[in-house]
């Protein structure tokens, strides 16, 4: 267990930001848990990995470079915060007079990003509609169980496909609209793409069949993939949320505008004095939003 732990720390310390393209398993399994650590250090905000660092400082030297990694990343998640709050007044404290002729505006970004997910979150309804078409039909006996595993691996299966191609387009968009942290992203892409190959083995294994003797395995995989894009989406949300609110920042600097809060923030809002940039903000990110 000792060992296998380190070699997840070790492989995972030759470049998680950097040179990790290279590390490569003996197989499929071992390419799957080391993108797990990978993901979970992400969106985590690489908090885990702090942990586990904390614990293994009597380690040798060669793992000194994951700390560099980790604090990399982080610098790289943390650098539109940082611009942010620079852009704030230095004082938020000052009496509501001294704010006169200030010009104050809000964003709803839960609004977007809601708005953005829609398309998936409707795909995916209907895809739960259809596994409860066949949960029905298989309870009031209208399948054979044969016929409903069968059915029920190609749908499941049919659902983690359409998370994969819709994480992956969501990747490749970012990548090409938020520069400042497009490398991190590219490496993601690249660790990600040899899975692509796993979910369309899967999908071709549902088609055909599969044999009991080997459904616990299937499972495993398939779960495990799915935790891996579930983690992966978190990581895209925290992403482009960073992007709309960088996008928010520039029309409030081009427009003269102090203060700029989140829509869920903000207890009461008079729209006679307080301007929704929100808007104006999705006008700037048409690729996101379907247009």
């Amino acid at each position: 267990m000792v060992k296998k732990l380190l070699l997840s720390i070790a492989v995972l310390g030759l470049g998680f930001v950097g040179g990790f393209l290279g590390a490569k398993l003996a197989s499929p399994q071992g390419d799957i848990e080391l993108l797990r650590e990978d993901l979970d250090s992400l969106t985590d905000h690489v908090a885990a990995v702090k942990k586990a660092l904390a614990s293994l400082e009597g380690l040798p030297d060669e793992f000194a470079s994951l700390k560099e990694a980790v604090a990399s990343l982080e610098e790289d998640v943390g650098r539109l915060k940082e611009k942010t709050a620079a852009q704030q007044p230095a004082s938020t404290t000052a009496p509501a007079t001294s704010a006169a002729g200030l010009k104050i505006a809000y964003v709803d970004l839960q609004g977007l990003l809601d708005e953005i997910f829609a398309p998936k979150a409707s795909a995916l309804e209907a895809h739960s509609a259809k596994l409860d078409d066949l949960s029905r039909a298989y309870q009031e006996e209208k399948i054979d169980k044969d016929t409903y595993t069968k059915e029920l691996l190609k749908l499941q299966v049919e659902g983690l496909k359409f998370q994969v191609d819709w994480s992956l387009a969501l990747l490749r968009k970012l990548k090409a609209s938020f520069g400042e942290i497009s490398g991190v992203l590219q490496e993601v892409e690249d660790k990600l793409r040899p899975l692509e190959d796993q979910v369309k083995a899967l999908e071709e294994k549902a088609g055909a069949g599969v044999p009991e003797s080997e459904l616990q395995d299937f499972f495993s995989q398939y779960q495990q993939l799915q935790l891996i894009f579930q983690q992966l989406e978190q990581l895209l949300s925290q992403t482009l949320t960073s992007m709309l609110a960088k996008i928010a920042g520039e029309v409030a600097a081009e427009e003269g505008i102090a203060l700029v809060v989140q829509r869920k923030d903000v207890l009461y809002v008079d729209p006679s004095q307080v301007i929704d940039l929100s808007a104006e903000v999705k006008e700037r990110a048409p690729e996101f939003f379907g247009r």
